[in-house]
């Protein structure tokens, strides 16, 4: 493989104007797949790391549900060559991303042998940028690092993340959108709350279609067969709105806690003009994250 090049740092992530249309407390919080983080798992299915490129190794990059509860894609990393080659880290290099610092990982990735998955973070968008050709995983190796072209399933994989990203961070630059204060503890097992959206500046027309909860968490809106779609929605008229919901622990058992990560995030699908509604992150913070711990805690 090629020796890697420096790339000059990209500047950070600034969201287009009308780049609409790109599509615990204690024990809860200390589950951590080790899985996903540290180790490295042998491929969890029977396909391959295509050929791609030049060189010994060969990357292929493609979507995994547990990896991507963490920002991160998976990779499966084959060693074509005659010697055994031992990795100490690496780090995803793509211009539609800001350069970050190599990832700890410690795979040993034997001659001839079978597929390494380990997972790769994404890192901050640069939305301006536009893809120059296939992206490179960088690895760390005795004596410096190589760079392997990403083969990626599905094709533009990065591209369409990118687009996606860069599309939540539109909407945010358009609205605030969150869990708002004064949530209640009304059941052993259930809160209840308002969901917020606001205009950050006049003209800006936004609607929220649904609201989902998680693995662990589920989420009803209150009224919700009263209130026609969208369920919020600002313009100039309205520049902030709410609804109040309510969030029950469905599932406490280990095994989903242990294997979730995104147990305080809930999703905003925002019509944002595209074929599909936009799926935004929004997380319990503050005294409303600690009332889901308490929450956690009766129940486990």
């Amino acid at each position: 493989p090629a020796v890697a090049g420096g790339r000059a740092p990209a500047p950070r992530c600034r969201a287009r104007d009308g780049y609409r249309h790109a599509v615990r407390r204690g024990t809860v919080g200390a589950f951590v797949v080790l899985c996903a983080l540290l180790a490295v798992c042998p491929a969890d299915s029977g396909r391959s790391a295509g050929a791609t490129g030049d060189g010994e190794l060969r990357a292929l990059l493609q979507p995994s549900r547990l990896f991507e509860t963490r920002g991160a894609l998976r990779v499966d990393v084959r060693n074509l060559g005659d010697e055994d080659v031992r990795v100490t880290a690496l780090r995803l290099d793509s211009p539609l991303y800001e350069p970050q610092d190599p990832q700890p990982r410690d795979p040993v990735l034997h001659a001839g042998g079978r597929d390494v998955v380990v997972p790769v973070q994404l890192g901050e968008p640069v939305c301006e940028a536009e893809a120059d050709g296939p992206g490179r995983l960088v690895l760390t190796v005795e004596g410096g690092e190589v760079a392997v072209p990403l083969e990626e399933r599905p094709a533009d994989l990065l591209a369409d993340r990118h687009a996606a990203a860069c599309a939540v961070e539109e909407v945010r630059s358009q609205v605030d959108l969150r869990l708002g204060d004064g949530w209640e503890r009304t059941a052993d097992r259930t809160v209840t709350g308002e969901f917020e959206l606001a205009q950050r500046a006049p003209g800006v027309e936004l609607e929220v279609v649904g609201l989902e909860g998680n693995v662990i968490f589920t989420l009803t809106t209150e009224g919700a067969g009263d209130r026609p779609a969208p369920v919020l929605a600002v313009d100039d008229d309205h520049p902030a709105d709410a609804v109040e919901a309510r969030i029950t622990a469905s599932r406490c058992d280990p095994h989903a806690l242990i294997e979730y990560k995104r147990t305080f995030t809930f999703v905003a699908l925002v019509d944002a003009g595209g074929e599909r509604p936009l799926r935004v992150d929004v997380t319990a913070e503050g005294d409303t994250r600690r009332l889901l711990e308490d929450v956690l805690q009766a129940c486990l």
